[in-house]
């Protein structure tokens, strides 16, 4: 499967050729064929947008998990709560995605409290509650001790009933490890886990390196407006024109 926006379009085409219904972590268990659509936003709300607006046109929805440890974007700043704003208002659903490694383990437990208080800062931003999370990077010690969230009250989209008991398939690393195209032809599978990464994907297809030199040159045109907002005549010290290496802005 090519990483463009249309290659996208017709694998959803294609799970609702094959009678599968697009649902949430918590409704599957309605659907004789489901299939449970996750998008993890590691470094780009902008491109969420672009899925979410894909999906709403086809009429589906799937579960965007958000970083609030992200170093890329900021889910309190005005434009990024608007962005995630609009990704609900597009019909899809909203998660946490939680990273293990923001965290010194130092007690058995630590893990209850880090995700309590992230699930509450997102709450706080996204003004809805949240029922479910996913592990950024996702650890051995949380896949085998299968954390129970809340007591069970809040969805653990690593936990053993969606990691066992449904067809999991991801483009981690921008690495399809199985053809999903034909594992969703041959019908063996009633139920599917699918994690797909915005960031991955464009227009037309790209290769790994164009997508992520085209990512870091627009983060650091990002910082130069956030700069030209907070500094007077920023231009005069530093020309926006004066960040390009040569090649076209973003």
């Amino acid at each position: 499967m090519k990483f463009t926006y249309d290659a996208y379009k017709n694998l959803i085409l294609l799970l609702k050729e094959h009678n599968y219904v697009f649902c949430s972590y918590a409704d599957y268990g309605k659907y004789d064929k489901s299939v449970i659509m996750r998008h993890d936003v590691d470094r780009d709300l902008e491109k969420a947008l672009v899925f979410s607006e894909i999906e709403r046109d086809l009429g589906i929805s799937a579960t965007y998990s958000i970083l609030v440890t992200s170093e890329f974007y900021n889910v309190f700043s005005r434009r990024n709560r608007e962005l995630l704003n609009a990704i609900y208002e597009n019909g899809q659903y909203i998660g946490l995605h939680f990273d293990e490694a923001q965290y010194d383990k130092t007690e058995r437990d630590w893990w209850k409290k880090a995700i309590d208080d992230e699930l509450s800062l997102l709450e706080k931003c996204v003004g809805r509650k949240i029922d479910n999370v996913s592990m950024h990077r996702v650890s051995k010690e949380a896949l085998e001790e299968d954390w129970k969230i809340q007591g069970g009250k809040v969805i653990n989209n690593y936990g053993k009933e969606f990691m066992q008991n449904h067809k999991y398939v991801s483009d981690s690393r921008r690495n399809w490890r199985e053809d999903v195209i034909e594992l969703v032809k041959k019908g063996q599978y009633n139920r599917f886990h699918m994690l797909i990464h915005p960031g991955w994907y464009d227009e037309k297809e790209r290769t790994t390196k164009e997508i992520l030199r085209s990512f870091c040159r627009g983060q650091v045109y990002k910082c130069y407006d956030e700069l030209d907002k907070n500094i007077r005549d920023l231009s005069e010290l530093l020309d926006r024109s004066e960040l390009s290496d040569g090649g076209e802005a973003e």
